[in-house]
């Protein structure tokens, strides 16, 4: 009888979604709401040193992605997937800065990026866990893309962009929402490329600028 609950409850929520993503659509002829789609330029852009030395560490999980899938069908079972991986690493893992962390910057190293394997970790943390979650649970790489933003504050943030038939979604450590890209506020710098996660791509000026747009209190 739970079971047929929860399953009812995920089924109602996606549907609600995709009434409120046909109607994004039918407002973004007007100009009234911004693309599902974050722009991207076409060239490619500094890799962070973050992901740099992740890949030293475990490149194994930095090859190419082959023939890249960008967007995924976003079914009910997808969006069950994106809702509890959200949720979970989010309530699971316990905010700590990396110097007070891993007192790196003792070392010369000014970001760490790694699993929080010990249940603590940063925003960098937190997307590469999601990420290899939703990989483990069937998703292909290509379209999930860790993120580069300024927050709020103006700080830099790591997020994961998915792109599927309804738009970039984002997963955030700083909420259990799954939002649009551009209803997160935040100022949108680069992100990993479809086809080779160690390449990484620009967001454009207009597309930064957009972002700002849909601000929402964290």
């Amino acid at each position: 009888m739970f079971q047929t609950i929860v399953t009812r409850s995920i089924t109602a929520i996606f549907a609600m979604m995709l009434i409120a993503t046909g109607s994004a659509q039918a407002t973004e002829v007007t100009g009234a709401e911004p693309s599902a789609y974050a722009e991207i330029s076409a060239g490619r852009t500094s890799v962070p040193i973050g992901w740099y030395l992740f890949c030293k560490e475990q490149s194994v999980e930095c090859h190419e992605t082959g023939s890249p899938q960008d967007q995924v069908m976003l079914n009910s079972q997808k969006w069950q997937d994106l809702l509890e991986i959200n949720y979970t690493v989010n309530a699971n893992i316990v905010g700590v800065t990396d110097e007070n962390h891993y007192h790196i910057y003792e070392k010369g190293i000014p970001n760490w990026w790694t699993y929080p394997d010990d249940g603590m970790g940063n925003c960098n943390d937190y997307a590469i866990l999601k990420k290899r979650l939703l990989e483990e649970a069937g998703w292909p790489s290509s379209a999930l893309h860790l993120t580069v933003v300024l927050d709020h504050h103006g700080e830099g943030h790591l997020i994961l962009m998915v792109s599927t038939d309804h738009g970039d979604l984002i997963l955030d450590c700083l909420t259990n929402k799954v939002m649009k890209w551009y209803q997160t506020g935040y100022k949108f710098l680069k992100r990993q490329s479809s086809d080779n996660p160690n390449s990484w791509v620009a967001f454009t000026n207009v597309v930064q600028e957009v972002a700002r747009v849909g601000s929402i209190k964290p």
